[in-house]
């Protein structure tokens, strides 16, 4: 009897279980997640480089963009899709998933621009085929802007890393048009930059022969290696005129002047200056430097009010994932040892032979570690040494300077090539930082003798550096910086003291002017341009040599400038 009670009881249970799982309903989650899509896909080797401002993607049929149009004025918070997890719209490079191909290995590939304007629309169709030995990039070309240009072009990529490790490979693609608007505004109409390009260092010296009149038959150079480091490169026409970039977060960058497509500062004022972005190019990675059409902005107006207008310029793509450089600095070497000829090497590497007083070696590549540098004097006699710690990414400048009884001495310097400067504008350091591709930074050193403390001002009064000491380095904000509209101006050296600055004019140490930041002023007027008032790029003005006792007209102080980007 009580078998039977346990068993109905347990039976039961059973059935009042079964009926609470049954009667249990699903809670929605009202939650959105806002992440960015982060699967992992496998990716083939086509890309697409988006020149042309295409903005959605449709693969076999089926639409990967969100084609979602928004008024001017909107917030451009455009729904994200699974192939473009950001906003949904096809940005600068895309490298084509692989499961988007079919069984054969091809995709039926539809790109179009879809934007508020609907006269502006247009779009292209594509079939490719996948050839894992065969890397390829699909260049799209806004055509509406000239009369000679596919609307899109596809060119085989490097992917195979530099023969030396410590390069970079680079290589220029042509794709300047015949513009069909060359009208202008009341400076002028716009210039025509069509034909054959050259890739050119910041002072106009050729990269290479393979790089150099890249005709637009031609299309795409051959890559070449160079020494990673931080360049800013220029593009010339075949009669030495420079090529604009364009893609500057700077509005004030983006405004040219037509009839030289140079910076504008007003409607009829000029900064002489051509932009073109200064950033170091890794070890190991691939770049190409691409020139097509495109839109810019032009002061129409005394109001400073904008229009547009377009005209070929060039951007820098990244073309492979560049690796972290965790091995490889930069050593340059510095003689402001009056009356010597040096040599200098650090852990066995020379950084310069028979260096005259004044004069700097080159740029040397260095593995990371601790490293002892080296000055030797004609002789072959070690006159100084230093113990450094060489640290990746890093660039250096061993300067041998007098110390107060003219004793060697050697001061390395790190130099900060990142266009970064600190503001300080924020407790927890969010918005701390701002970094620029097209700057002007200027360090001051004093490594004289007889000049115990010297203040640098420009003309107008403006001090640069307060009583710096020789062999002091200024370690936190040591960077003055300059702006590209400002006109040519002077640099003069003071006597100062503690409590007195900028003290007295140093009338013995003649002034220095910004146009002499100018390495090659030919740049400019055999292309028939004006001379700019100074150049973008990363300096360090040192002030060498003595005064008073034992100065003579070959060792007496003097300014040097030292320019660290090439």
């Amino acid at each position: 009897m009580k078998n039977r009670i346990y068993t109905y009881n347990l039976l039961c249970l059973l059935l009042i279980a079964l009926l609470q799982v049954a009667c249990k309903k699903d809670k929605l989650s009202t939650v959105t997640d806002n992440r960015y899509n982060t699967n992992n896909q496998q990716s083939s080797n086509i890309r697409v480089v988006n020149l042309g401002g295409f903005s959605q993607v449709i693969a076999n049929g089926d639409t990967l963009t969100n084609f979602a149009v928004k008024a001017p004025d909107a917030a451009a918070n455009f729904p994200a899709t699974p192939y473009f997890p950001t906003n949904g719209q096809l940005g600068r490079t895309w490298t084509i998933p692989q499961d988007l191909f079919n069984a054969q290995n091809k995709i039926d590939l539809g790109l179009a621009v879809y934007d508020y304007n609907p006269g502006l629309n247009s779009g292209v169709e594509l079939n490719l085929q996948y050839d894992a030995n065969n890397p390829q990039d699909v260049y799209l070309i806004q055509k509406d802007y000239t009369s000679d240009l596919p609307q899109y072009e596809i060119l085989p990529r490097a992917v195979t890393a530099p023969a030396k490790p410590d390069h970079f490979k680079i290589r220029i693609i042509n794709f300047s048009g015949n513009l069909n608007n060359h009208s202008g505004n009341a400076s002028g109409p716009v210039e025509d930059l069509n034909g054959p390009v050259t890739l050119a260092y910041a002072d106009g010296t050729t990269v290479s022969a393979q790089t150099t009149n890249v005709t637009g038959s031609q299309r795409a150079s051959e890559y070449v290696e160079v020494p990673y480091g931080t360049y800013q490169f220029k593009v010339l026409t075949t009669n030495g005129r420079q090529i604009p970039a364009t893609g500057s977060s700077t509005f004030a960058l983006t405004v040219f002047d037509p009839p030289t497509s140079t910076i504008a500062i007003g409607q009829t004022n000029i900064s002489n200056l051509t932009y073109a972005p200064i950033q170091t190019y890794q070890p190991g990675g691939i770049y190409t430097i691409v020139v097509n059409p495109q839109i810019v902005k032009v002061f129409i107006n005394e109001n400073d009010e904008t229009s547009s207008f377009a005209q070929n310029t060039f951007q820098v793509i990244t073309d492979n994932s560049v690796p972290a450089n965790l091995t490889y600095c930069r050593v340059q070497a510095v003689n402001a040892m009056p009356d010597q000829q040096v040599s200098f090497s650090a852990g066995g590497t020379s950084l310069g032979s028979g260096i005259a007083f004044g004069k700097t070696g080159d740029y040397a590549t260095m593995i990371i570690g601790n490293q002892e540098v080296k000055a030797t004097d004609a002789s072959g006699k070690v006159i100084a040494t230093t113990k450094a710690d060489f640290r990746a990414s890093q660039n250096y400048t061993a300067w041998l300077y007098p110390d107060a009884t003219g004793a060697a001495k050697l001061l390395l310097v790190a130099n900060d090539l990142s266009g970064t400067r600190f503001t300080n504008a924020e407790e927890d350091g969010t918005y701390a930082y701002q970094q620029y591709k097209y700057f002007f930074f200027k360090r001051y050193l004093n490594l004289s003798m007889g000049n115990p403390y010297i203040t640098f001002t420009t003309d107008n009064g403006s001090p640069s550096g307060v009583n710096l000491q020789p062999g002091l380095p200024l370690l936190q904000s040591p960077y003055v910086i300059s702006q590209f509209s400002e006109p040519k101006y002077d640099i003069m050296a003071y006597r100062s003291a503690p409590n007195v600055v900028p003290g007295i004019w140093a009338d013995d140490i003649p002034v220095i002017t910004s146009d002499m930041f100018i390495p090659n002023k030919e740049l400019y007027t055999k292309a028939g341009r004006k001379v700019p008032g100074q150049e973008a790029g990363i300096f360090t003005i040192a002030l060498i040599g003595k005064t008073g006792e034992g100065a003579t007209t070959a060792n007496k102080a003097r300014m040097i400038i030292l320019k660290h980007n090439k």
